[in-house]
C-alpha cells in the first residue's frame, strides 16, 4: 500500500497528518510526501520524518505546480497495489488502513474502499458534521457498478477521497487524474471507478476532513465566476463520458448549484453573490433569495434560503439524509470521542426498506 500526501506550506499540519498515517495498525508500505514548492519549513519537517521512518520519502517538485500536479507526480512514483490519496491538513483515524485493506482483499472485484468522514472546522477545531450526507447503504458491504449507477439518480458524493483506499489498477483504468478538472479531479475519478468496478462502503468514520475556507474547492464554490465556469466544465465532461448514466450531467448540475449556494449561505449577506448566480433563475427565486431572505435575521435568512434551494433544486432525498443522520448518531461516537472509535458492524437501526442492505457483506 502506498500513501501519496501532497503538501504546500502545511508545515504546522504535517506532524498531525503523518503521525496519524504512521500510527495505523497496518502501516502503509511507503509514504510519498510530495512537496509542492513550499516556502515555509515543510521540507525540514518531511526530512525529519524520513530520517526516522524508512517508509517515508520526500518527492520535491521545486516550485509550486498545484495539488493535481503533486498528486499526479506522487501516483507516478507509487508502487503499491492500493493507494491512499491524502491531504497534509487532514487526518486519518485509527484502524482505517487495516479495515480498508481487509475488505479490499476480501472483495478483489471492487475498485475502492470508502468509509465516512467527520467534518471539522480548520480554524476552530469544532466538529461540524459528517459525510456523506446520504449513505449508499446502511451496513458494510459492496455497492456494485449497476447499483452505483442506480443510486446516482437520487444521491451523490458517497465517496470522499480522504476516506478511501483505491486500487492502483482501477485508477489507471479510469484514466487517472484529469488535470483540467481542478478541485473536482478526485471526485470525477472515484465516480468513474465506482461505475466501472463498484466499491466497498463501511459506515465507520475513518478520516477527519478539516474544512478550510481558504481551500481551492471553497474558493471555487464561493466565486460566482469560478462556480459557473466549473459547472460548465464538469457537466460537459460528465455528459461526454459514456460511463456515466444518461441524464446524470443534469442531475449533477442541480446538485452542484445547490452545494455552491449552500456554502455561500455561510457567508455574510453581502458576499452571497453565488446564491443569485447559481440558484436565482426565475423571478420568484430572486424574490425569495435576493430580496426577502437577506432582510431576515441571519439564522432565519439561512433557513429560509436553504429550504427554498432544496425545494427548487431537489439535490437528494430528504429521507436518505434523515436516515443516514440517524444511523450515524446511533452507531458512531459523538464529538470529543472520535479518537477512540468502536467498530460495530451493524448499526442498531429500526427496520426500513429504503436502500438498506442485509448485513451479509456480499449482499
Amino acid at each position: 500500500m502506498s500513501v501519496v500526501l501532497p503538501n504546500h506550506n502545511h508545515a504546522r499540519h504535517l506532524p498531525t497528518a503523518l503521525d496519524a498515517i504512521l500510527g495505523q495498525a497496518r502501516p502503509a508500505d511507503e509514504v510519498i510526501v510530495v512537496d509542492d514548492g513550499s516556502t515555509d519549513h515543510s521540507l525540514s519537517v518531511i526530512e525529519g520524518y524520513a530520517r526516522e521512518h524508512p517508509s517515508v520519502r520526500l518527492l520535491a517538485l521545486g516550485h509550486n505546480q498545484g495539488a493535481v500536479a503533486a498528486l499526479t507526480a506522487g501516483l507516478a512514483a507509487a508502487t503499491g497495489r492500493y493507494v491512499y490519496l491524502g491531504a497534509a491538513d487532514d487526518e486519518v483515524l485509527p484502524g482505517f488502513f487495516e479495515l480498508g485493506l481487509e475488505r479490499l482483499e476480501g472483495h478483489p472485484e471492487v475498485g475502492l474502499f470508502t468509509g465516512t468522514t467527520l467534518l471539522e472546522d480548520a480554524a476552530s477545531g469544532r466538529r461540524t458534521g459528517r459525510r456523506p450526507a446520504v449513505w449508499p447503504r446502511y451496513w458494510p458491504g459492496v455497492v456494485s457498478p449497476a447499483r452505483a449507477a442506480q443510486l446516482l439518480r437520487t444521491s451523490d458524493n458517497w465517496v470522499l477521497t480522504g476516506a478511501s483506499l483505491l486500487l492502483n489498477e482501477a485508477i489507471s483504468e479510469a484514466g487517472g487524474l484529469a488535470a483540467d478538472l481542478g478541485s473536482f479531479v478526485d471526485g470525477f475519478l472515484v465516480r468513474k471507478i465506482a461505475l466501472r468496478r463498484g466499491f466497498y462502503f463501511h459506515p465507520r468514520p475513518v478520516a477527519v476532513w478539516k474544512v478550510d475556507k481558504a481551500s481551492l474547492s471553497r474558493r471555487t464554490a464561493t466565486s460566482p465566476e469560478e462556480a459557473a465556469k466549473a459547472l460548465a466544465l464538469y457537466s460537459e465532461r460528465i455528459g461526454a463520458d459514456p460511463l456515466f448514466p444518461s441524464g446524470y450531467a443534469e442531475e449533477f448540475g442541480r446538485r452542484w448549484r445547490f452545494a455552491t449556494a449552500r456554502i455561500a449561505l455561510e457567508l455574510p449577506v453581502e458576499e452571497r453573490a453565488v446564491v443569485q448566480a447559481m440558484a436565482a433563475e426565475r423571478p420568484l427565486d430572486r424574490e425569495v433569495l435576493v430580496r426577502l431572505a437577506p432582510r431576515l435575521p441571519d439564522r432565519l435568512s439561512r433557513a429560509v434560503s436553504l429550504c427554498w434551494l432544496y425545494v427548487r433544486l431537489r439535490p437528494t432525498t430528504l429521507w436518505g439524509v434523515l436516515v443516514s443522520g440517524v444511523a450515524g448518531r446511533l452507531a458512531w461516537p459523538r464529538q470529543g470521542q472520535r479518537r477512540d472509535l468502536a467498530v460495530p458492524e451493524q448499526p442498531a437501526l429500526p427496520g426500513s426498506d429504503v436502500q438498506i442492505c442485509p448485513s451479509n457483506d456480499d449482499a
